[in-house]
């Protein structure tokens, strides 16, 4: 009987099957229209960082944030009938109703088959994982079914549709929790490697925060404290090369990586390559012009083509590792936190204060373009400066296109984006045929 059939009190019967749910929930973040493409691929064409071979309107219309009449009439909004758009949704929801059984379940099973501290680890990787997803959906999408318990087990017909800072309540209470039940460590095994930790909470809350006190609180004290502890006490420092964090694995930057292998290989890198499979490729000249020639980031993340006809094309080079395509994705690894620590500070200072000014260093040092902390004449032009470093380390991370929404910096970016209430994607049409209970985002249609 397939999974979904099963009542979870047959599934939940002993910490093996308990293991398994876990695991059949990180395998559903390696689907194409999850982590292993789409969530990474959707917001690097809206970024402008991508083309596609065919400049397909299902791509196209999220580089052009919406459809461009070449007649010169008025731009349209996305359409809410793009099928990514659709595939996005369903597949995240799939894998947050994966966390919600293990979080409804794991803790209700028997002491006499599962332990406290094993439950404690199941139910913190679902919380950290349920966490992550709500964070995707509350980006992309805003205002978004809240849904907590395990399909069927609902009193209500439809979850209710929470606004963007109920989502982020959520989400922080879910990392805070994480934070405390996850361990140090989930094991050096090959079995536990791609696991959640305690770090990995606490570095992704980090964000969280830096998001949250951006668009509501305007406090980023939590966004410091947590990134201070990670990059202090945790286990990680940064590769001396940047093009090592690619052509290895479970690096000691790695906080939290996706592990591919030959049974489960990465869509995304089967899409990338210099080769005849080739679909998606860096969007003409901008992304290699974002680097100074003395960057060391370039080469590890574009490279121009070397068949016949194809050599002006400049391709992804962070996948290495392509027959087969097994190469690991790091969701969260050091440099980002350095990255948020560097704007949380200065903003909590109110200053380019040293605190700040070092984590930035850091990730310029490696990089080789390190700039004396002079050349930053204002705050603001300081955060911008943060932000543009962040593009550049975190290029076809998934990163780029919500950050710059975060504070609006995305409508000077890119030109073809007009309004801030397209800082959010349209919710699926196919969801108002699934729940009427749902209001569109501002801007869209429901078809």
């Amino acid at each position: 009987m397939p999974e979904a059939q099963r009542s979870p009190e047959s599934i939940f019967t002993s910490e093996e099957s308990a293991n398994a749910a876990v695991n059949g929930m990180y395998r559903s973040m390696m689907n194409s229209f999850s982590y292993g493409q789409a969530i990474l691929m959707i917001p690097e064409f809206s970024a402008n960082h991508l083309g596609h071979v065919s400049s397909f309107p299902e791509f196209e219309n999220f580089a052009t944030h919406g459809i461009i009449d070449p007649d010169g009439g008025a731009q349209q909004p996305l359409p809410p009938s793009n099928i990514w758009l659709a595939n996005m949704w369903q597949v995240t929801y799939q894998t947050i109703n994966a966390a919600n059984g293990i979080i409804a379940m794991v803790p209700q099973m028997d002491a006499s088959v599962i332990n406290d501290e094993r439950k404690n680890q199941f139910e913190g990787e679902a919380r950290f994982i349920r966490a992550m997803h709500y964070f995707f959906l509350a980006r992309a999408f805003g205002n978004v079914p809240l849904e907590l318990t395990p399909s069927g087990e609902q009193n209500d017909e439809f979850a209710p549709q929470a606004n963007t800072e109920e989502l982020y309540v959520q989400i922080i209470d879910d990392l805070t929790r994480a934070v405390e039940i996850l361990p140090l460590s989930a094991g050096s095994g090959l079995a536990e490697k791609g696991r959640a930790n305690r770090w990995a909470a606490k570095a992704l809350l980090a964000k969280v925060h830096l998001y949250h006190a951006t668009q509501f609180t305007n406090d980023f004290t939590e966004a410091v404290r947590l990134s201070e502890d990670v990059i202090q006490n945790g286990s990680y420092s940064l590769v001396s090369n940047y093009i090592n964090i690619w052509q290895a694995e479970n690096t000691t930057e790695s906080i939290f990586e996706l592990q591919f292998d030959e049974q489960a290989t990465n869509p995304w890198a089967n899409e990338i390559g210099d080769n005849d499979g080739n679909r998606t490729f860096a969007r003409d000249n901008f992304v290699a012009n974002l680097y100074d020639s003395l960057d060391t980031r370039k080469a590890a993340t574009v490279r121009l083509g070397t068949r016949a006809g194809l050599t002006d094309r400049w391709y992804i080079a962070k996948y290495p590792n392509l027959v087969p395509a097994t190469q690991n994705f790091p969701l969260i690894r050091l440099a980002e936190v350095y990255l948020i620590h560097a704007e949380a500070k200065a903003r909590v200072d109110n200053s380019v204060s040293d605190a700040s000014y070092q984590s930035l260093a850091a990730v310029q040092t490696r990089a080789g373009v390190l700039e004396p902390i002079s050349a930053y004449t204002s705050l603001e032009a300081y955060i911008v400066a943060i932000q543009e470093e962040k593009e550049k380390e975190l290029m076809f991370e998934g990163e780029t296109w919500f950050d710059y929404c975060r504070t609006g910096l995305a409508l000077t970016k890119y030109s073809t984006l007009t309004d801030e209430q397209y800082f959010i994607y349209p919710i699926p049409a196919a969801q108002f045929q699934v729940d009427p209970t749902l209001v569109q985002n501002p801007g869209y249609s429901q078809n």
